[in-house]
């Protein structure tokens, strides 16, 4: 073993000096010598791809950065390779998955910048591309930027209703609506929706939304797998992140309510990253999922900040609007014993505490609260 090691090691000290010098012929037969030592290693499928692409042979370029990506379990460095080549190759709407799909690691590890600037770049390459402006209106509702937010809902409710899908459409314009009541586009677009899909192609040059015109695109429900299994796919990587403190986690473990808090701050973070399904189209529900996301998010920012009462604010306006989750329920009334709101607090864990994973903490703080 220590000699494949060494092999190894020589061979990738090798193949990187060729790519550097653009030696690409002596840097494929290095990087293959790599290779052929440890076969699950990406490092050197990227090497490889790095030299391919010197020799401008792109399809076997992206092979190997897929490949690097995939052994990686989703290294963005190797994914925005793969995006920018199938950019280059013209594959945009491949392309505009692999940016959504970089989009949602960065949104992961909360770089809502880098995120927000991949899911833009992948509806500019595929416009129709829903899951990523799906994103985009819930990270613009929850930093504020109304306007930002209502493009998107309208956007959402124009692929939507092209697919035959006008409940939801409406639906996405009622919550743009909610955001900005006078906005005449939104009740335009509304009305169009309303009279039906005839209609609306018919005036839709009326309609001053600036809004991308979608290619013909596969079925709604393919559409979204698709997507799903691409981010899916490279979802391994997500469970990095949860190693990163293990003295903080160990101290987490030992104290029930702190094991509590964490528990529901996870969950939180994975409703907001959890795909919308049709059971999250309930009629009786006041807000959609995408702004239930948002509120969401805004809480866990404030809270963050120490802004306990618009934190407040936010999980009982999710709440208010449909959220049914016992971590939202214990994540509020911590927040409630923090602004010495005994009796709100009470009330709200004793829903939490109907969840085997809450009940101890429950108890304990309700103990402590008198």
């Amino acid at each position: 073993m220590a000699n494949n090691v060494e092999l190894y090691k020589e061979a990738m000290k090798k193949g990187l000096a060729y790519n550097t010098a653009q030696e690409w012929q002596k840097a494929l037969g290095a990087f293959r010598i790599a290779i052929n030592e440890f076969p699950r290693r990406p490092e050197p499928y990227a090497g490889l791809g790095e030299a391919c692409l010197g020799l401008k042979q792109l399809n076997r370029a992206l092979e190997c950065y897929q490949l690097a990506a995939r052994l990686s379990n989703g290294e963005i460095a190797y994914l925005q390779k793969v995006a920018d080549i199938q950019e280059r190759m013209g594959l945009l709407t491949e392309a505009g998955k692999t940016y959504m799909a970089i989009g949602e690691f960065m949104l992961k590890r909360h770089m809502l910048d880098e995120a927000i600037d991949n899911w833009e770049r992948a509806v500019r390459l595929e416009p129709s591309l829903l899951a990523a402006h799906k994103r985009l209106a819930m990270i613009f509702q929850r930093q504020n930027r109304a306007q930002d937010a209502v493009r998107e809902y309208l956007a959402i409710a124009r692929i939507l209703q092209m697919q035959g899908l006008n409940k939801q459409a409406l639906r996405m314009c009622q919550a743009a609506l909610r955001l900005d009541p006078k906005n005449k586009n939104i009740l335009t677009a509304m009305e169009l929706i309303q009279r039906g899909a005839e209609a609306y192609e018919e005036e839709e040059e009326e309609i001053e939304l600036d809004l991308p015109e979608p290619e013909p695109e596969p079925e709604p429900e393919e559409e979204e797998d698709s997507i799903i299994a691409t981010v899916r796919q490279m979802a391994a990587a997500f469970e990095a992140d949860r190693k990163v403190q293990p003295r903080q986690n160990d101290q987490v473990a030992s104290n029930p309510v702190e094991k509590a808090r964490h528990h529901a701050q996870n969950e939180l973070n994975g409703e907001i990253l959890r795909e919308e399904d049709p059971s999250d189209m309930d009629a009786n529900a006041e807000l959609s999922k995408l702004e239930r996301d948002a509120l969401i998010g805004q809480a866990m920012d404030f809270e963050q900040r120490g802004q306990i009462d618009e934190a407040i604010k936010c999980y009982e306006r999710a709440i208010a609007g449909g959220l049914k989750m016992p971590a939202a329920y214990f994540a509020l009334g911590m927040l409630y014993l923090r602004a010495g709101r005994n009796e709100a607090a009470k009330k709200i864990l004793r829903l939490a505490a109907k969840e085997p994973v809450y009940r101890e903490a429950c108890e304990i703080v309700l103990k402590d609260a008198g």
